[in-house]
């Protein structure tokens, strides 16, 4: 296990220095691409060469060997045609693993501007959304492509971003709650909207007719989804402080509103963020809205630096809130998801010494 916690820490630690690396460089110089390379590497070389690692790994093995046999399992088209693809042109089930994480974290590593890359990266592996990565597969590529859609509507490239919003459906279908908050957040309203706003999407959501009306949309989807109303009268799901912690970054945003409000496009930002954290508070009481919980962060996750940015006086202090508390929620996944729980995603291993 010891072995385990020195493999993701030098993970957070490496990739976060290259990171910083390549936000306190030139644009476009050798620097900065080279530094960007090295930050992919960090993050893609474990997760390539881990075996048995997470809860989709040996999911996905099995449908890939059978290539992908519609009365498996129905999956979202993007992720099958890749699927496919690999399959045709002799891949095997560990390259076609790979692949999908090389793909995943090559969108967060060479797409995201550098003015934003070192919050980025270092909240994208303490939030968990990189140690998900290898239990969530699909998910965590939607999630990377949907980062990169929320960057497209903040700098108002809207065909772009709804293209890229398309294109992460096709590879995990919970994408879809992106659309609501593109819309919405295309709204100008202020603080106090917003503060209505999020009752209202906490007196909706935890309205049990409402809930079990989405089971029933999801269920049309993929009959495997019904079982996702059982999720529905279970409310205690012991995630008090995790939830806390996941909703500082927004909670921050809306107590700086005034000044966030000055910076470019923040009322996309604003408005982002309060639905953000209305999925939070949601989930609190109703266990079936925490599986959007981590493609929701990616909203946070982009925030962040401008957080920092509308508020230097505090920044300083902000920053090392934010990472001592996603620090102990880091170790603290890291200890509880072992082999046997959810994810198991602990103790590593890796195809190396495998035959």
């Amino acid at each position: 296990m010891l072995e385990t916690y020195f493999l993701y820490t030098s993970i957070l630690v490496c990739a976060s220095a290259f990171a910083f690396v390549v936000q306190h460089s030139k644009e476009n110089h050798m620097q900065q691409i080279f530094a960007r390379i090295l930050c992919f590497m960090c993050l893609f070389v474990p997760a390539a060469l881990r075996y048995g690692i997470g809860t989709d790994f040996p999911h996905y093995v099995a449908l890939y060997l059978n290539n992908f046999p519609p009365d498996m399992q129905r999956l979202e088209p993007g992720f099958v045609f890749l699927g496919h693809l690999s399959y045709r042109i002799g891949l095997t089930p560990q390259m076609f693993m790979a692949l999908i994480s090389g793909l995943t974290y090559a969108l967060i590593c060479f797409l995201m501007p550098k003015k934003y890359f070192s919050c980025i990266i270092l909240f994208y592996i303490l939030s968990f959304l990189y140690l998900d990565s290898y239990a969530m597969v699909r998910q965590a590529f939607a999630m990377s492509i949907a980062l990169c859609a929320f960057y497209s509507f903040y700098k108002k490239h809207k065909i772009k971003g709804l293209l890229l919003g398309i294109v992460a459906l096709t590879m995990h279908f919970s994408a879809f709650i992106l659309l609501p908050i593109f819309l919405i957040s295309q709204i100008k309203m202020n603080i106090k909207i917003r503060y209505a706003l999020i009752l209202a999407c906490v007196f909706i959501g935890t309205n049990e007719l409402f809930l079990f009306w989405l089971v029933d949309i999801a269920a049309a989807i993929n009959p495997r989804n019904m079982a996702l109303s059982l999720l529905i009268v279970k409310p205690e799901l012991g995630f008090g402080v995790t939830y806390l912690i996941f909703a500082l970054p927004a909670t921050l945003m809306l107590f700086n509103a005034r000044k966030i409000m000055q910076q470019e496009n923040g009322n996309f930002i604003l408005n982002a963020n309060a639905v953000y954290l209305s999925v939070l508070l949601m989930a609190y009481s109703v266990a079936i809205i925490g599986r959007f919980v981590p493609l929701f962060f990616t909203i946070s996750l982009f925030s962040i630096p401008i957080l920092y940015k509308s508020n230097k006086r505090y920044a300083k202090i902000y920053h090392l809130l934010l990472v001592l508390c996603f620090s102990a929620l880091f170790f603290r996944y890291i200890e509880y998801h072992s082999f046997g729980s959810s994810f198991g995603i602990a103790p590593y291993n890796s195809i190396i010494g495998r035959r």
